[in-house]
This record gives structure tokens, sequence and C-alpha cells, in this order.
């Protein structure tokens, strides 16, 4: 009698593996015939074509050269990995968290362990984990995405930390990403007609469980990965074999000119005088001969699409993108450039200093940046000038004590207004739960008329803040809100967001599926 197939042995018709020698190979073999295979049934399919790739460059790539052929991209979807995840999602009550939630519950974990453990070693990884949660909190994410459970956790201290820790999570109504995706992959259902996964090797091993939902929620699925990196040719040869073993062999996609392109050493077919070297003694020296001979490029009637390469993010690119502002010449900025969160200013920054230490110098720094918004009766000068003279009586900068001390005497001239103006400020305790750090919060933020900045913190704490009885210390619950509206954003300036433009700046990373 015959073995009983799998499900995904049994789905592995429908799904075709290619493993591409170079990216021309890719695009003339297996890209470009399943565009058009998909656009001559998208229309009279219920289910939608989606594209996943690695990278947005490699989407805009693809969509470039379809639109320059005059391919239609009508009922075709691009999506990144998290719009993948969430297309997936739907219909599944999952509620995930983000990156900050997760270090404050496992710091508020971690200050609860240090609090009532007795065990020396305990209480000093506790400590460790509670001032700072992100590296614990990343290698329980390796852990988890890997399939392990947590009893391959050799510390005692850790392993209890990381039990709480989930259990937590899982209180406040979070799954966590890699359970998630297993959840999605044990009740795939058909959701794509046609799927095309481009550009994903071992570097990827976390989103595999995602790929695999993706590839088994599709009717037909077609998978492009890449031939084994030198530099890490184990895990690529592991990371194809893993696809194999689901879903059968895959077909080596020859060159369409008999030669591979895959190797960096292979010699490039580029004369001479066509290769520029270019030396500045200084970054904005290098950034303006970049810039130059992209301009120099572009006047040739050839070129139609340029590539611009960089290590990654860093001074360079961000000059480049600027220097080809100011020249005029629209560009793709495919690394972009962080900018400040539009919360983060000077009195935000200055008002979380003030909470972690009410002090003197913050008290001052804060009520410059605040430009008289707080107080009515009295100048910055005045507060200023009052409260130095307070200091120098009685010689501490605590402000409640210099509060009281204005109120009460009667030798400063502005002592009783500035007592009276200091009641507007408040402090957070040191100790409280979530709920009532968020209570005391809001109150702040309505003096200081700061409505869009606690209208943002209740929509993030939605829902799960009144799960979390434990009390736990201001330091976390303050990081926890310099986390979340202070985090920088990735900006493009105004001529460098076309995806369509001539000019792309790419990390190599992200650009290596380049021709």
């Amino acid at each position: 009698m015959p073995h009983a197939r799998s499900e995904p042995e049994a789905q592995s018709r429908r799904v075709s593996l290619h493993i591409r020698a170079s990216p021309e190979a890719a695009w003339e073999n297996v890209v470009r015939r399943w565009f058009e295979r998909t656009a001559t049934r998208a229309l009279r399919d219920q289910k939608p074509a989606a594209v996943v790739t690695a990278s947005r460059s490699q989407a805009y790539f693809f969509r470039s050269r379809l639109l320059h052929e005059g391919k239609s991209l009508l009922a075709v979807k691009f999506v990144s990995p998290p719009q993948l995840r969430e297309l997936l999602l739907r219909g599944h009550d999952l509620h995930m968290p983000l990156r900050e939630h997760l270090r404050l519950i496992l710091a508020i974990t971690a200050e609860e362990f240090t609090n009532k453990n007795t065990n020396d070693e305990t209480v000093l990884v506790a400590k460790s984990i509670a001032r700072d949660a992100d590296p614990f909190l990343r290698a329980l994410d390796e852990l988890r995405a890997a399939g392990w459970t947590l009893d391959e956790i050799e510390s005692a201290a850790l392993r209890e930390i990381a039990a709480r820790f989930e259990e937590r999570v899982h209180e406040c109504g979070f799954t966590f990403v890699h359970d998630a995706d297993r959840a999605v992959l044990a009740q795939a259902q058909p959701l794509f007609s046609n799927l095309l996964l481009f550009g994903f090797d071992a570097a990827h091993w976390p989103l595999w469980p995602l790929l695999h939902a993706a590839t088994l929620s599709a009717d037909e699925a077609s998978v492009v990965l890449n031939d084994p990196r030198d530099e890490a040719r184990d895990l690529d040869e592991t990371w194809i074999g893993t696809w194999e073993e689901t879903f059968g062999p895959a077909d080596v996609i020859s060159d369409t000119n008999g030669r591979s392109t895959g190797s960096l050493v292979e010699p490039l077919p580029v004369s001479a005088s066509n290769i520029h070297f270019v030396i500045g003694r200084d970054t904005t020296q290098q950034a303006r001969a970049i810039v130059a001979l992209a301009a120099k490029f572009l006047a040739d009637q050839h070129c139609e699409r340029l590539g611009i390469f960089f290590s990654g993010p860093g001074a360079l690119p961000r000059l480049v993108a600027t220097f080809l502002e100011s020249a005029g010449i629209a560009h793709n900025d495919g690394i972009a450039h962080l900018m400040p969160s539009a919360f983060d200013d000077d009195a935000w920054r200055g008002w979380l200093e003030l909470q972690q230490a009410p002090r003197l110098r913050p008290l001052f720094r804060f009520l410059r940046a605040i430009e008289g918004r707080l107080f009515d009766g009295l100048s910055v000068l005045q507060i200023e000038e009052t409260l130095r003279r307070a200091y120098n009586n009685i010689l501490i900068d605590d402000i409640e004590l210099l509060r009281d001390y204005c109120a009460n005497g009667s030798d400063l001239r502005h002592g009783n207004a500035v007592g009276r103006e200091l009641e507007k400020i408040q402090v957070l305790p040191e100790n409280a739960s979530l709920t009532e750090f968020l209570a005391h919060t809001r109150t702040m933020f309505s003096k200081l008329r700061w409505r869009e900045h606690w209208n943002e913190v209740e929509r993030l704490s939605r829902n799960w803040s009144d799960r979390l009885p434990t009390k736990f210390s201001k330091s976390s619950y303050l990081r926890w809100l310099r986390e979340l509206l202070g985090a920088p954003t990735l900006e493009r300036d105004d001529l460098g967001a076309h995806p369509y433009a001539r000019v792309h700046l790419l990390a190599y990373a992200n650009g290596c599926f380049y021709s």
C-alpha cells in the first residue's frame, strides 16, 4: 500500500522552485513569463496575484521593467513581508505587540524578579535585563524563531524570567510574531491565484513559516531562490534544501548568454574607458564627484537606469541624495535617512529629563523649551532668578523642597508667586502600575496642551494597559514613552521618492540582484 502524502508534498505540483544563476536569466526565463501568464488571467481570477520581494528596490525594478515593456500590472499586488503577514492574518484574532511594548513588559518582569528574589545571581541578571531589555529580547526572538523551547536556556534565572515574560505577553492579549506565522501556516487558506516569491535567501530564515504559509495559500506559486553565496554557501544550500524537501527539486535557470553573472569575480564586459575612479578628500567632495559622474551618465542616451551603490546608510548616501535634490535630478532613494519624530523636540526631551531627575537644571531647560506655555504670571527669567536665590539659601536643588521654600518664605521677592506656579509642574511617582502612570501622564499633557502626544500614547496603549497591574519603576515607564514618541522615521527628499526614476540609490545588500 502506498504511503499517504503529506499536505506540502501533495501540493508541490503547483509550486515551482527555481535557482537563478543570474538576475537577467531569472528575469528572461521565469519572472517575465510569470507576469505575462498572470496578466492574461488576472482579471478572470477572483483571487489576486501577488509578488513578494525581499526588498522594495527589487519590486521597483520589476515594475520599471514591466512599464518599460508596456506590460500590464493590473490585479497584481506587490507586497513586502510585513504586508504579506497582514494579508495572511486577516480573519485571525491575533494581535502582535510593538517592540516597545515587549521591551516594557520584559523590563517589568525583570524588575519583579529583582524585588522578590533572594538569589544573588538571579537579582544581578534581572537588574541587567531591566536596564536594557533589548539584547535578551533579541535572543528570545532568535530562540523562538528557530522553533526551540525555553528549556534550551542553560541559566535557570534567565529561563524563569523568559517563562514569566511570555506569560505576561499572553496575559496582555498579544501573540508573538513567530507564533502568529506558525498559526497562519497551520491554517493556510486559499488567498492568491498566483504567487511569486523572489530574492529570499538564508538571511531570511525567520521568515520561513511566513513564506511557507504564503506558498500554501496560493493556487500556483513560483519561488525564485538565489544561487548560494560564496560567503554563506552552507547556510544558503541548507535554505534551498529546506524548500526542496518541502516542495520538490528546484530547476536551475540557465543563463541567457551561456555565462553566469552570479559571481562577483568574473570579468565584466566593460571597456576600460567606461570605468571611472574618483577620489575626494572628504565625504562632501566624494558626494559631489558622484553626482557629477551621475549627471554625465544620464546625458548618455543609452543610459536607461543608473544605480548608485553604497555599503549602507551613512553620511555619503545622505549627501548624494541632497546634491541630487539640489541639481533637480529625480531619483529613488532606496536608503533614505533618519528624521526625528514629530514629537521629538526640546520641550519633549526636557520633560523627560525633568521627570527622570526633578532638579533645578533640568527644570530650567524645560522652562526655556516650553516658552511660557505653562506659566502666565511670571517670565522664565523671573522664575529662574527666584529659584537660584532660593537654592543659594538652602543649597538643595530638589524641586519640591524649593517650591515649599518659595511658597512659605518671605525673603524672596517673587517667592509666593513662584511657589504657586511650580504647583503646575507635576512629577511622576517613583513606582506605579501602567494605568496609574498613564493617568498621571494624561493630566500633565493636558496642562502642557500636548493633545497630540496623549492621543498617540492612548492609541498605542489601548486595550492592554489595564492588564499589567504590577507596579514598576518610573525609569522603565519613561524609557517606554521615549521609544514610543521619539522613534525616528525614514524620510526622503521631494525628488528622492520616485520609484520609476532613472537614478536609484541602493545599499549593496539590496541591489546585488541587478544585472
